[in-house]
């Protein structure tokens, strides 16, 4: 809010805290798994906190995107977003298991999760709106 009043655009303030929302959590995933880490769980998990701290910052972004693109029909666009977001949690739980089990590689893990987080930022900033759908108006 104090960008947006400031004189941020919607559309710059949800992109800035969404991508840092998405590409903090992608680089402490990658230096948890990392040569300069070294086997040390307690740094490693550490780093990890520090990038599910960077995901709070999506609340700024996608989490509220759904009141500028349809604000009569915000809580119907959130609840098809979240069901979405569960049903992509169905399949990856089990293709996490599979590629572990499989590989036996923490790295290959969190570098398919990374990219994931990396692809998911430039779709948003690609794709974010900032103002209501037409749609919105049936």
């Amino acid at each position: 809010d104090r960008l947006i009043a400031s004189g941020w655009s919607i559309r710059s303030v949800r992109i800035l805290l969404q991508t840092v929302g998405m590409i903090g959590p992608a680089g402490c995933l990658l230096l948890a798994v990392s040569p300069i880490v070294g086997p040390s769980p307690a740094l490693a998990s550490q780093i990890i906190t520090v990038g599910l701290g960077f995901s709070a910052l999506s609340l700024g972004g996608v989490s509220v995107n759904h009141l500028d693109v349809a604000p009569r029909h915000a809580g119907l666009v959130f609840g098809a977003g979240n069901t979405a977001a569960t049903l992509a949690g169905v399949v990856s739980v089990p293709f996490t298991g599979y590629l572990l089990q499989t590989t036996e590689s923490w790295p290959l893990v969190f570098g398919v999760t990374a990219a994931h987080y990396v692809l998911g930022a430039a779709l948003w900033a690609a794709w974010c709106g900032d103002t209501a759908v037409p749609e919105d108006k049936l």
